[in-house]
């Protein structure tokens, strides 16, 4: 039996909200539009980069068509990787927990919407890439989260073969998380850092976490529950 543990990464493991505004806002300002503040885009992800500007564009009143969105997606991409995420961090015990589910013998992956390069450095940054087994951004298959052919392409990568009894896990921060979770048949927790925990409360997961210290007991209790 092998076990198998995905993230998500913003919102999950870390806080990179402040360069994805500088680079935003720096597209807007561009086109002679305002601003977003944090909690504006706080709202707006989940949905990896392309919807990401697609809100931003039309919360300032603003609905290119395909073909423009492409455009000004690879604007903001190219924008956000200028940043070189200096403000992006990860949550209080994130790395020590993932250190510690690494010496348990989980083996980790990252199951992300936002694209896979910027993915790869955020957590070579971090000094983390080293624990995860396969990165996996948005555009790392045909299908994103919600839709669980991206955690099934992950869990492909990984070896996870439910035949065999092997447990896999993801752990994210929004409803595309945990429904892609529910519908590839793995367990689900739903975290809740810096915030109110009542959205993660909302999502149907096996288990909620607010803090990375309460993560492994979380674990524990849905793979060995007590009965």
């Amino acid at each position: 039996m092998a076990k198998f543990i995905m993230f998500d990464l913003d919102g999950t493991l870390i806080d990179g909200v402040d360069d994805l505004l500088f680079a935003m806002n720096e597209l807007l300002g561009v086109h002679d539009l305002a601003p977003l503040k944090r909690h504006d885009l706080e709202a707006m992800l989940g949905d990896g980069t392309w919807m990401l500007t697609k809100r931003a564009f039309a919360a300032r009143g603003e609905t290119p068509d395909d073909a423009t969105l492409d455009e000004l997606n690879i604007d903001f991409n190219a924008r956000y990787r200028a940043t070189d995420y200096a403000h992006t961090r990860l949550y209080d015990n994130a790395e020590a927990t993932l250190r510690n589910l690494a010496k348990d013998g989980w083996t980790i992956a990252l199951a992300s919407n936002k694209p896979t390069a910027p993915c790869e450095r955020i957590l070579e940054k971090l000094g983390i890439s080293d624990l995860f087994a396969v990165i996996a951004g948005g555009d790392a298959t045909t299908v994103k989260k919600p839709d669980s052919g991206h955690l099934r392409f992950v869990l492909g990568k990984l070896g996870y073969n439910a035949a065999n009894g092997d447990i896999a896990v993801m752990v994210g921060d929004h409803a595309n998380d945990i429904n892609a979770a529910r519908d590839a048949g793995t367990h689900a927790i739903a975290v809740a850092f810096e915030v109110s925990a009542d959205r993660a409360n909302t999502l149907n997961a096996d288990a909620v976490v607010t803090d990375y210290t309460n993560l492994v007991r979380a674990i524990n209790d849905i793979i060995q529950p007590k009965g």
